[in-house]
């Protein structure tokens, strides 16, 4: 039999290659800006046309190459990141295969222009398919340019498993926003279809965030610092009221490489979970130092899960650090002064080490028989059982005045209405219905065949929805409640492109708003009546409601952005109504098409006849 093993040629070996480094054009992008990086740029500047698919370009303003370095880059597992296996355990670049230009230039039209610093002239060159179609001198400034056009131009079938272009963009800009992140010693700026998203001058690392962000992360970010023998910590965390129903600012990072670690990320959920709502997520930007040798990046081709040798004492540093900044600012279970109290011990016993014996700290000014503290001694909070008697006393002092200027009208209410209802209204008129409310949750309809239980949320969530729906379709805006000071809005380039798409619907629901500047917007008016505290609180709400609706349930853009609104809007769980509000909640309800079933599916009421009734006893 004849030998049928044959190697294959290099440009069949870079397109294989390109389909495990460059599944979309947003791998193109994380590549070349890492090359950046790496190149010890201090200014980047990233082009984007029709989401990458026609044009990327990267440049600046790095260490450039020589003419060989600038045609040898394109050859496969050519590198200047490592010169010997050893040199993959001690990796401080992004970058080290070798693989991610030739893949590059295999499924593109590539054209490099680059200089260092020695060279009078750069080096200009042209390649398609991994075949250099031009190599010359050229004039150019010191650093790099790289344009990738029309990409996957010769895997058709590659290039029409793409995504649209609004989610590639996405995409994109997600793997920009990661890099500035981590880096914001250095310049970024980001340019798509010639209007300019992002331009992120130097700056410290909180402001980065807020450049990035908006303005409203000024007042939501709490410090975390801490080091160890282990690992150092830093970066920021959100206070609990940043959190948010989608899995939005969430940003790990080790040694500088962002990262997806779902053990880290319960670490920090587990540290907030009792100071955020349920099916919340935890905002939070950190940064992880850890020895090289201690971490695998390897594992995965897109060099976001990273092994650790020691994970459980990481997440138990991690866990405790969240806690410790919470603490710092009086939001944790336990309110410490952490600025009086001495450090946490993060030590730890390597395998096969010994343990050191622990530190002891004593007092020499401490008596405790002495009057007076000590100034040398830490002042700590006052405890609250300090002088129980007379705090039981002022407590009752305090509860017997609020009682006697209770009317007793409203104390044999309240107790009747926690009787049940014995009268049924013979007429069964909506307006006249005896009915109650428990648990500020439920309200409790007396019926002729019985009850009806309603979740007063899913009831009110129903009734907006069939209001914000109708006024949509009916396609004239709704009566607007102007505001005596127009408030400025600040979202986030994800968010504020979000608003630029549905700003019609929300002026068909009576919001007056318009756009005033670069992720910027001018809310003039608000729908009648909806209260008018903290605009910039609601329309955040709104926007994670929507976000997560994409997610969870697939709607129509308008019933989205209807449902979304309801959401925010309706009535809540543990929500007090009066008399009148029930009557108007059920009135409105049986006037409904759909009164048992709310926009996501959930059930409204229950009905509960006689025998049903009977049977429970």
């Amino acid at each position: 039999m004849s030998d049928i093993i044959h190697i294959l040629p290099d440009s069949v070996a870079n397109q294989i290659a390109a389909g495990e480094v460059i599944q979309r054009p947003a791998s193109v992008v994380k590549e070349l800006l890492e090359n950046a990086v790496d190149a010890k740029a201090t200014s980047i500047d990233l082009i984007i046309k029709d989401s990458g698919k026609t044009l990327i370009k990267v440049n600046d303003n790095g260490i450039g190459m020589s003419d060989t370095d600038a045609r040898l880059c394109f050859e496969r597992h050519a590198t200047s990141k490592i010169a010997s296996a050893d040199d993959i355990f001690s990796l401080k670049t992004k970058g080290f295969r070798g693989e991610a230009l030739a893949s590059i230039a295999a499924i593109a039209h590539v054209e490099l222009k680059t200089r260092n610093e020695s060279a009078a002239i750069g080096t200009h060159i042209i390649l398609q398919g991994s075949q250099c179609q031009e190599q010359s001198p050229c004039q150019c400034e010191k650093g790099t340019s790289f344009a990738v056009k029309n990409l996957f131009y010769n895997v058709p079938a590659r290039r029409n498993f793409l995504k649209s272009d609004a989610v590639e963009y996405n995409h994109i800009r997600e793997e920009f926003v990661r890099l500035a992140l981590v880096h914001p010693e250095i310049a970024f700026s980001l340019h798509h279809n010639d209007k300019n998203e992002y331009k992120l001058p130097k700056s410290a690392l909180k402001q980065r965030i807020i450049n990035v962000f908006g303005n409203t992360y000024n007042e939501r970010l709490l410090p975390l610092n801490q080091e160890s023998e282990l690992v150092n910590i830093s970066g920021f965390i959100g206070k609990p009221e940043a959190a948010r129903k989608t899995r939005g600012e969430q940003y790990l990072f080790v040694n500088q490489r962002y990262i997806k670690h779902p053990y880290f990320n319960h670490a920090i959920g587990n540290a907030m979970e009792e100071l955020i709502p349920a099916n919340h997520f935890p905002t939070y930007f950190v940064y992880l130092e850890v020895d090289p040798a201690q971490i695998d990046i390897n594992i995965h081709p897109t060099k976001t899960e990273v092994k650790f040798k020691e994970e459980k004492f990481i997440y138990s540093i991690l866990r405790a650090s969240v806690k410790q900044s919470l603490g710092n600012f009086n939001l944790g279970s336990q309110q410490i002064d952490f600025d009086n109290v001495s450090p946490i011990d993060f030590s730890y016993i390597a395998s096969g080490g010994t343990p050191k014996e622990p530190k002891i700290f004593v007092d020499p000014n401490y008596n405790p028989f002495s009057s007076s503290k000590p100034t040398s001694a830490p002042i700590m909070p006052s405890s609250p059982f300090k002088n129980k008697k007379q705090n039981n006393e002022a407590w009752t002092k305090i509860y017997e005045s609020i009682k006697e200027n209770i009317p007793e009208e409203a104390i044999a209410h309240a107790q009747q209405s926690q009787l049940p209802l014995e009268e049924e209204n013979k007429e069964n008129d909506n307006n006249n219905l005896p009915m109650f409310q428990t648990l500020n949750t439920y309200i409790i309809v007396h019926v002729k065949s019985g009850f009806i239980i309603i979740n007063q949320e899913a009831a009110s969530e129903r009734i907006l929805y069939d209001k914000f729906m109708r006024q949509m379709e009916s396609k004239q805006a709704a009566d607007v409640q102007k505001l005596l000071f127009p408030e400025t809005l600040n979202f986030s380039p994800q968010d504020a492109d979000i608003i630029a798409n549905i700003q019609h619907d929300f002026i068909l629901l009576g919001f007056d708003i318009e756009i005033f500047g670069k992720n910027t917007f001018i809310l003039n008016g608000i729908p009648v009546g909806m209260k008018e505290t903290n605009v910039q609180h609601l329309m955040e709400q709104l926007l994670e409601s929507y976000k997560n609706n994409l997610i969870s349930i697939r709607l129509s853009r308008k019933s989205n952005v209807a449902y979304s609104m309801a959401k925010t809007l309706s009535v809540k769980k543990g929500q007090a109504l009066l008399a009148e509000e029930m009557n108007e909640i059920v009135k409105q309800l049986f006037m409904s098409e759909s009164p048992e079933i709310s926009p996501c599916g959930e059930k409204i009421c229950k009905i509960l006849n006689e025998k049903e009734i009977a049977n429970l006893f």
